[in-house]
């Protein structure tokens, strides 16, 4: 007898037996960095008639048996799988629930569908929505905007670990930097020289928001996925509707502006130490310039233990301000400091 047909916002906790249908959106491996890069598990993103999203994982013991089908955007029969409750940390979607796989999986590609099931899905935030998720780690959303700059040392061949800093305009106007390490970076390059030009738009997904001495920084995660202009439906019409303002702003074709390279190089590069960093912030005539500095930790000191400046209220890290310290989770701008 054929299994039940089940929809994924049906899911309960437990073993299900009953056949789901879904498109797989995007797959990655999640791997322990703490453990020289060992794979823990394929995790995915699955869709359904609905447009309910679920966080599937497939663990490293039997990726093997399912890896060389997966196919992003293909649609599969899946049924004999567990359903867990779903992570309050780090979370891809809104669902209850997500699903693991097991020894009696069956995930099978299906040739074509009578459902009509979504070809993407993206959770995008606005930078107040942003701001709120930073130094949580509740989840990873996504964000859409126009590309300002890129920097990379990968470009200025900068010696050590690589990274890739897109500035990104967000609705509102609005500027954030998305932060993308080693092999995103890598990969950033990689589809950049593929394209053959550099994007207007850009989309940027799974990413860990972080606050950081009053700035906004969107780090990469294994779960990031770059999209390009029009590789998207809801990135086309973004492309489309700025390339509708700048005709009419500028009454140019965007394409055929002739518009200045956003890459920024590095002005000067050379080794520094932090006390001669520091001695140059007290010294130096006042000015506005960024630092990207390597550091290597090669000893901790736990003498007199360690310490932060908190918030008296959430117990958060509190961001330094002028004449003051301002609390980012509860949105205090003169919060009451304690030494935690």
């Amino acid at each position: 007898m054929a299994n039940s047909y089940t929809l994924l916002q049906n899911l309960r906790a437990g073993r299900c037996s009953n056949t789901a249908e879904v498109r797989l959106l995007r797959f990655w491996e999640a791997k322990n960095i703490n453990k020289g890069g060992e794979l823990i598990s394929v995790d995915m993103l699955l869709i359904d008639e609905n447009s309910t999203v679920v966080h599937g994982s497939i663990p490293a013991s039997r990726q093997l048996r399912f890896k060389n089908r997966l196919s992003e955007g293909s649609v599969y029969t899946l049924s004999g799988f567990d359903v867990t409750r779903s992570s309050p940390k780090y979370r891809l979607s809104d669902a209850p629930v997500s699903v693991r796989f097991n020894a009696e999986t069956d995930f099978e590609k299906l040739p074509a569908t009578d459902r009509i099931i979504p070809t993407e899905h993206f959770r995008f935030q606005q930078y107040d929505q942003i701001i709120e998720l930073a130094n949580t780690g509740n989840q990873l959303p996504g964000v859409i905007g126009e590309l300002c700059a890129i920097r990379s040392t990968i470009t200025d061949r900068i010696p050590g670990a690589q990274r890739v800093m897109l500035t990104l305009r967000l609705e509102r106007g609005a500027t954030v930097c998305v932060s993308m390490f080693d092999y995103l970076a890598l990969a950033f390059h990689n589809k950049l020289d593929g394209y053959g030009k550099e994007p207007r738009i850009v989309i940027v997904t799974g990413i860990n928001p972080k606050m950081v001495s009053g700035k906004l920084y969107l780090n990469g995660t294994s779960a990031t996925r770059i999209y390009f202009d029009s590789e998207t439906a809801v990135g086309k019409v973004e492309f489309d509707r700025q390339a509708i303002l700048l005709l009419v702003d500028i009454g140019v074709d965007p394409d055929q502006s002739g518009s200045s390279s956003k890459v920024v190089h590095a002005q000067k590069i050379e080794p520094m130490t932090v006390s001669e960093l520091n001695q140059f912030v007290l010294t130096a005539d006042p000015q506005i310039i960024e630092f990207l500095c390597t550091a290597k930790v090669t000893e901790i000191q736990l003498d007199e233990g360690w310490s932060y400046i908190g918030c008296s209220v959430c117990s958060k890290k509190l961001t330094r301000e002028e004449t003051s310290f301002a609390c980012v989770p509860c949105n205090e701008t003169n919060a009451v400091a304690k030494l935690r």
